[in-house]
């Protein structure tokens, strides 16, 4: 099997795993679809995660609304998967030389063996995948939410590489051995338990609403380590237990606002992680950080646009100083077309704004999806770029 296929198994099983524990936290099915937006459209059902103040801006006659939910997001901005991918080929190629006596074959594949590494250092890719499921329900007075979610954020790179065959006393083994060229798979489970309580207000004829939600927070690490040579084999043992670190659990609490402007433009903030605490991983420091995004959306019967931006840059949920590469600070900018409240289409961009990152990280995220009322909620989104990809697929029902 390709890697890259398989780092898309590594992140569904992930996922899979880890709706046994609970069930995780970034985007949701709709959200996706829109290009990420959801500070100041997200409805009854996802606002625990989105932004707690929504609770009280759900659909006329929507008092209870129940969503399942789980997603996988790759993000490969240096095509490290395409330069394991080749590795491999190569050494395919030259092992196929060596059985057929070809020695110009064989030293060619090693120097494009050897090319390949010259060029792979500090080079990172970033599976991710996200389980969810919230209950909300409002009153007449005030709408709350229970919320669990589980989020398995990895990130990997290649270390200890071989020498280069090239130069003055190289050992040639190096680049055969899977003591060199190691794959480093690290990363973060991260789930969520939380309330959510929300109530509007009338504020110079505005309505105001301001949301609140206490959550606990459940971290545990992990870590695999395998040589490219053999990268496509084994990855599984990402979820043994052996492989795995209780980091601890920290209580904290999220924030949000929303206000109605017009009667059809909505002005959100979310506030994330009011209290942040650091977690000791090995000899590293794993930050849970306070993030900070911001969201106006325009809303018609028919129609929804919105735009979302984050106030700060957000690290990435990873002790080890390799990926700090991985951060993001989008921008992002969704429509959806609702058909008679039996279907919804949406699509949607997000732009990277943060600093200090790769070109290919700065790729615009192209997003679709589409909504279906069957008796039930049924939400299907895709992601993609260049050098990413993902999707999400929820369920529910509302009343």
């Amino acid at each position: 099997m390709k890697l890259k296929n398989k780092i898309l198994s590594i992140a569904a099983l992930c996922s899979m795993s880890q709706v046994v524990y609970a069930i995780p936290f970034t985007f949701d099915g709709r959200s996706l679809g829109m290009g990420g937006v959801s500070v100041a459209t997200a409805d009854l059902a996802v606002a625990a995660w989105a932004n707690p103040a929504m609770l009280t801006n759900q659909r006329p006659n929507d008092d209870f609304s129940l969503l399942i939910g789980i997603g996988a997001f790759v993000r490969d901005n240096d095509d490290l998967i395409g330069d394991i991918d080749d590795f491999q080929d190569a050494d395919d190629n030259r092992e196929d030389a060596v059985d057929s006596g070809n020695v110009p074959g064989e030293a060619a594949a090693l120097l494009e063996m050897r090319s390949i590494i010259r060029g792979i250092e500090s080079k990172v890719i970033a599976p991710e995948a996200s389980g969810l499921a919230a209950m909300g329900i409002a009153f007449d007075s005030f709408a709350m939410a229970l919320s669990v979610r589980s989020d398995a954020i990895a990130g990997g790179t290649v270390t200890n590489l071989s020498c280069d065959l090239t130069q003055a006393g190289c050992d040639p083994n190096e680049l055969l051995s899977e003591n060199f060229n190691i794959l480093n798979i690290e990363g973060v489970l991260a789930t969520e338990f939380g309330v959510s309580f929300a109530k509007d207000f009338s504020i110079l004829n505005h309505k105001v609403s301001i949301g609140v939600k206490p959550k606990i927070v459940d971290l545990r690490s992990f870590t695999f380590n395998e040589a490219i040579l053999t990268a496509s084999a084994g990855f599984e043992n990402i979820s043994d237990d052996e492989n795995r670190e209780n980091l601890g659990t920290f209580t904290t609490v999220d924030l949000g606002l929303a206000v109605d402007l017009t009667p059809s433009i909505k002005l959100g903030v979310n506030v994330r992680n009011l209290v942040t605490d650091d977690f000791k991983v090995g000899n590293q420091t794993l930050n849970f950080d306070t993030t900070m995004r911001i969201g106006v959306a325009y809303r018609n019967r028919f129609l929804t646009i919105a735009a979302d931006y984050d106030l700060l840059e957000n690290e990435p949920l990873l002790a080890n100083n390799a990926f700090d590469s991985l951060k993001t600070q989008y921008l992002s900018l969704g429509a959806e077309f609702n058909t008679f409240d039996f279907m919804q289409l949406r699509v949607g961009a997000a732009q990277n704004l943060a600093s200090n990152i790769s070109g290919g990280a700065k790729d615009t995220l192209y997003t679709a999806g589409v909504g279906i009322w069957l008796g039930f909620n049924l939400d299907i989104a895709a992601t993609f770029s260049d050098n990413s990809v993902g999707g999400f697929v929820q369920t529910g029902f509302r009343f």
